[in-house]
């Protein structure tokens, strides 16, 4: 089997679907058998995860990367005409959120989550419009709808009605921890991260709910307890969409009290799950929610929400509370931080719960909803549509 997947997402400064293309290229990694050829799109200078390196089945060509309307109409088209020219069609391609508008061989499409659906307030209106046209589209015309959580599942089968078979769960996969980098330690102390200290790590998109876990933890700094009041929050995340959101629930905060790092790398993220007190990820919507999986993996216990995808994906591993409960966050933070039987819990629980989300699960996944695209030569789901609104080539 030839696959061709879109790993451009590598390098991009996109923290989530860098993670998920570098867990899908380690999955086929595991997966992949004699006389597969895995394809892959990468931008220049990005780095990719060695197996995509050193594997003979694996191929790499480097493109400039370009923005998604220019990459899906132009760069992916041309890269896979360009190898059915050269005698390496693929047996299906792998692209994730969009896919190409045109293709030599049938579509894979991943979609995380349907978000800007469920809450289209958190979205532009163009970017809205963007989402809900093309993949309202797409997924009635892919070989394979792809999705990251059972939740997402029923929520794509639900939303556009596709055939229950045409959609697959391909888990993400949590990287194993590395050692800490002393002199990053040290630099992320110096630009103000003091111990001990409550982590919200992911991207500040409105629905992550973190203007709420700092207005929550504010609350908690000024109940009468001095192993409180030393407490600080970090959030680890870069800003979507422009939003003040974050700093504005953090004005009039003791000084260092919220310490915002903006995105981290990936040396910074180790140090910062491994030294931290506890985890906080309340997003009211999610498709996965991989951070509380890679605190579990260092021994970090989790306070997350129990919205969407992420009490499947956490399972007895974090401790859970309703998002939008101002009550139940703060006394969630106030357990997580003074309970030690329930953070010795949570740490045997989490160890546990990450065995299920490793490489080998997500490329035994990925392999199988490919063969059976590949098996069946068809360029969209069965029953899903009309041959009239096939993909293109």
């Amino acid at each position: 089997m030839i696959i061709a997947i879109d790993a451009t997402s590598i390098g991009s400064g996109l923290g989530g679907d860098e993670t998920l293309a570098r867990g899908l290229l380690r999955g086929l990694a595991r997966a992949v058998r004699a006389g597969d050829q895995v394809l892959v799109l990468a931008a220049h200078g990005a780095e990719l995860p060695r197996e995509a390196l050193v594997d003979p089945a694996f191929a790499v060509e480097r493109v400039t990367r370009r923005p998604g309307a220019v990459h899906f109409t132009l760069t992916m088209p041309w890269w896979l005409f360009r190898l059915a020219d050269r005698g390496l069609r693929p047996d299906v391609v792998v692209a994730t959120t969009h896919a190409p508008v045109r293709s030599p061989a049938p579509v894979a499409l991943l979609v995380t989550d349907l978000s800007f659906r469920h809450v289209p307030d958190a979205y532009p209106a163009a970017t809205r419009a963007r989402l809900r046209l093309l993949i309202g589209r797409q997924v009635t015309t892919a070989a394979a709808v792809l999705t990251i959580s059972e939740f997402c599942r029923q929520d794509l089968i639900a939303t556009y009605g596709l055939p229950p078979a045409a959609v697959t769960v391909v888990p993400l996969s949590v990287d194993e921890p590395s050692p800490v980098d002393p002199p990053v330690r040290a630099d992320l102390r110096r630009r103000g991260v003091r111990e001990p200290y409550l982590l919200y790590l992911g991207n500040l998109h409105p629905r992550k709910n973190v203007p709420r876990a700092i207005a929550a933890f504010r609350r908690l700094q000024r109940e009468p307890d001095a192993a409180l009041e030393s407490l600080q929050l970090v959030v680890a995340g870069r800003a979507w969409f422009g939003s003040s959101a974050e700093a504005s629930a953090a004005a009039g905060a003791p000084a260092g009290a919220v310490l915002f790092l903006d995105r981290v790398s990936d040396a910074e993220r180790e140090a910062l799950l491994r030294d931290a007190v506890g985890l906080v990820y309340l997003s009211t919507f999610e498709g996965f929610g991989l951070p509380p999986l890679e605190a579990m993996a260092r021994d970090t216990p989790v306070l997350a929400s129990t919205a969407t995808a992420i009490p499947e994906v956490c399972g007895d591993g974090a401790l859970l509370v309703d998002p939008r409960d101002d009550g139940a966050i703060v006394a969630g933070m106030r357990r997580l931080v003074a309970d030690g039987d329930l953070r010795e819990r949570l740490v045997r629980a989490g160890r546990a719960r990450v065995a299920h989300y490793g490489p080998a699960a997500t490329g035994a996944a990925l392999y199988g909803a490919l063969t059976a695209v590949a098996a069946r030569g068809a360029t969209t789901p069965r029953g899903a549509h009309s041959p009239r609104t096939r993909l293109a080539g």
